[in-house]
């Protein structure tokens, strides 16, 4: 089999000839142990601050380059290529306050955060942070059957590149979403929850299909790229649970996500969940709308339980801890991915990865622990180098 034919078999339920293996994404930090030299890949804040130096075409000639080596060089078997930075916007910096702070003169705050390495909203100004683009309906084109769409072109040249790569060869697939500065912020939880509280679900039902039918009107342009599958969703819970009861959730996103995953199936594209959070109780609505892949699975769901009870019906992605990628020795690696291959493989429906991403601070020791106890046969750099 080839790397594409494995996940295609795994995700329509035929046992490939070996379980997959893969990973949505790769920090900097441990991208740059295996490749051997500092990347922009997933470059979080210091990405941030090289786009605001108006460095666009060196992050884009980075990622381009390191994208494909780092999959090549880790054995993977399915690669995520998204729309990259579009030449001619500038990026304006905002003032430093202090060794961890900024602020923009829009009135945005942003605090760095050393466990994590990213830059954080602390604070949302008068408007966005983003400069502005052309306006949406301008990147559309008139055609009889569709709401065709299409980026600028310079967006596309992680794209094109990684398609060209790798395309015959890996299962291939993208989030569809414009490249934005890599800023993390939890405020839209608090504000989403208290709408979730007080306002009419129908109108939030609504909110979010509108948003599902742009996403569809942009599958068709990335089908004909030749992409595999859409990657896509929210994070709809804690671990403790989900932010809303089974009823809410089929009430208010239920029907978006829907949308997106006929739209996908319409254009022969299968649809990827990413979504964190222990959403056991609401995964059967999740598997009814339509959805094809399970990504981020918490090690608090029990991958083999979900393999028991729902994995006739959805493939699922994960069994290895990102928080024991981390923090944990390559021994106990190696008994994840045992106990994930064991409870998993059987019958297809399984792709083996992280239970999220392999984040800053995964040593590289425990990378290829996972990847060598999965019988592949990984290829860091002669001397991998700190980021």
């Amino acid at each position: 089999m080839t790397r594409k034919e494995r996940v295609r078999a795994a995700i329509e339920h035929r046992e490939p000839d070996t379980v997959p293996i893969a990973e949505w994404i790769i920090d900097y930090e441990p991208a740059s142990l295996v490749l051997g030299r500092p990347t922009f890949l997933r470059g979080k804040a210091r990405l941030a601050h090289a786009l605001w130096a108006g460095r666009r075409d060196e992050v884009v000639a980075s990622v381009k380059r390191d994208l494909v080596e780092l999959v090549r060089r880790l054995d993977l078997d399915m690669v995520c290529a998204d729309l990259t930075y579009p030449r001619g916007l500038t990026w304006e910096p905002p003032e430093q306050v202090d060794h961890e702070t900024w602020r923009d003169r829009h009135g945005n705050v942003f605090r760095y955060s050393e466990l994590t390495r990213d830059l954080m909203l602390m604070q949302a100004g008068e408007r966005g942070y983003e400069p502005e683009r052309p306006a949406r309906d301008e990147w559309q084109e008139q055609a009889p059957a569709e709401r065709a769409w299409k980026p600028d072109p310079s967006e596309l040249e992680v794209i094109e590149h990684v398609l060209g790569e790798l395309g015959g060869t890996h299962f291939t697939f993208t989030g569809m979403g414009r490249a934005g500065l890599p800023i993390f912020t939890a405020l839209w939880v608090e504000r989403d929850l208290l709408r979730l509280a007080d306002e009419d679900p129908d109108v939030l039902a609504a909110e979010r299909l509108e948003s599902a039918e742009w996403s569809a009107a942009r599958m068709p342009f990335f089908a004909r790229l030749g992409f595999d599958a859409i990657l896509g969703g929210e994070d709809y819970g804690f671990n403790s649970g989900p932010f809303m009861s089974p009823e809410t959730f089929r009430r208010v996103h239920f029907p978006g996500l829907r949308r997106i995953c006929e739209a996908a199936h319409q254009n022969g594209l299968f649809y990827i969940c990413h979504s964190c959070g222990n959403l056991r109780p609401i995964l059967p609505l999740m598997i009814e709308a339509g959805i094809d892949v399970y990504q981020a699975i918490q090690p608090i769901e029990d991958i083999a339980g979900l393999k028991r009870d729902f994995g006739q019906d959805v493939c699922l992605w994960g069994g290895v801890s990102n928080h024991d990628l981390v923090r944990a020795g390559p021994d106990e690696i190696r008994r994840q991915v045992k106990h994930a291959v064991e409870s998993c493989a059987a019958g297809g429906g399984f792709i083996l990865g992280s239970s999220h991403s392999i984040t800053v601070q995964t040593p590289l020791e425990n990378i290829m622990a996972m990847l060598e106890a999965a019988g592949r046969h990984p290829r860091p750099a002669p001397e991998p180098v700190p980021a």
